[in-house]
C-alpha cells in the first residue's frame, strides 16, 4: 500500500482530516488471498492427485490513522472525534465498499469491515490502528453498466467481461416491460431461463433482480417493493461468464408475430469484474 487516504462506507479518511500513517516503522503488507489446493497421494505413486482448489482466506489489512498534520491542528483525539471515527469505522450490519486512493489503482474496490484500537501516548490518543478484512480473496472494478432495448428486431445484446477469477459473476439487473418475457445468456447454456409471467397487459413494470443477493423487486419511482406474487418470477437469476456474454429476449407467444413486434423490454446490466489484486 502506497496511499495516504481511503475510502470506506461512503466516506473518505480525509472528509474527517485523517490520513494513512505508521507508528511503528512501514506499514504491514495485505496477508491472505491465498489458493488452497485440494491433492491426495495415491497409494504406491509418488505422485499427487488434484481434485480442486480455491481461496481460503481473505485480504485482511493492518495500518494506522491519524490527523492530518497538514491543517495544523491538535494531534490528540478528543472523546468527541474517536466517537465520531468510531461511529464511521465499527460497522455491525454486514461488509462495506472499501477503496485505497493510491495511484494507478483507482478502479480497485473490496467490501470489508473495519476494526480499530486507540493508539495512545503518554494516555492520549493520538490515532488508531486499523484492521480491515476483506469478504473475498480479490478485489473488483467500480461498477460496469451495460444497457440495451431488446425486441423482435434486436433480440439479443452482446459484452464481453474481463474476469480474474473463474466464476460466474451475480449482476444487478433492472428491466422494464410490458408483457411477459424470458431472458437468458446464451453463453452460459445450463442454466436456466430467467422469466417474468402473468403480467397484466397494457402496464409497465420495472423490476430490479439482484443476482448476489438473490432478490428481486418491482420499482414504482424511486421506491421499491416486494413481488405482489412470487409466482410472478421463476427465481433462476441471470448469471455472467468471463469473456463474451450474450443476453436474449425470448418473447411469450414467440409465434404470434403482431405480439413480437409491439413488444420489447429495457435492460440495464450492472456488475463488477474482479481482479486479482492486492494492495
Amino acid at each position: 500500500m502506497f496511499a495516504t487516504d481511503f475510502l470506506f462506507d461512503s466516506h473518505y479518511a480525509s472528509d474527517f482530516d485523517l490520513m494513512i500513517c505508521s507508528f511503528d516503522g512501514s506499514p504491514e503488507t495485505a496477508s491472505g488471498g491465498e489458493i488452497e489446493y485440494n491433492a491426495v497421494k495415491t497409494p504406491d505413486r509418488d505422485r499427487f492427485t488434484f481434485y480442486g482448489a480455491q481461496p481460503n482466506s481473505a485480504i485482511e489489512w493492518h495500518f494506522s490513522i491519524c490527523k492530518n498534520a497538514r491543517y495544523g491542528q491538535n494531534p490528540y483525539f478528543t472523546q468527541y472525534e474517536e466517537s465520531r471515527i468510531a461511529k464511521w469505522l465499527l460497522q455491525t450490519d454486514g461488509y462495506k465498499l472499501f477503496h485505497f486512493v493510491q495511484e494507478g489503482y483507482e478502479d480497485i474496490f473490496y467490501y470489508a469491515y473495519i476494526n480499530m484500537m486507540p493508539h495512545q501516548i503518554l494516555g492520549q490518543t493520538v490515532g488508531f490502528d486499523l484492521t480491515a478484512t476483506s469478504d473475498c480473496a480479490y478485489g473488483f472494478t467500480g461498477i460496469i453498466k451495460q444497457k440495451a432495448i431488446l425486441n423482435k428486431t434486436s433480440p439479443t445484446m452482446n459484452f464481453r467481461i474481463q474476469s480474474d477469477v473463474n466464476t460466474y459473476i451475480l449482476p444487478r439487473v433492472c428491466i422494464k416491460s410490458t408483457t411477459n418475457f424470458q431472458i437468458s445468456n446464451i453463453n452460459d447454456p445450463n442454466h436456466p431461463k430467467t422469466t417474468f409471467q402473468n403480467l397484466s397487459s397494457g402496464k409497465t413494470f420495472t423490476f430490479i433482480m439482484d443476482s448476489d443477493t438473490d432478490t428481486v423487486f418491482i420499482q414504482n419511482g424511486s421506491a421499491t417493493a416486494p413481488l405482489p406474487d412470487p409466482n410472478i418470477f421463476n427465481w433462476h437469476f441471470l448469471r455472467l461468464v468471463d469473456g463474451q456474454n450474450q443476453i436474449m429476449l425470448h418473447m411469450e407467444n414467440e409465434h404470434t408475430e403482431t405480439e413480437n413486434t409491439e413488444s420489447q423490454i429495457e435492460i440495464e446490466i450492472q456488475y463488477r469484474e474482479p481482479r486479482r489484486i492486492i494492495i
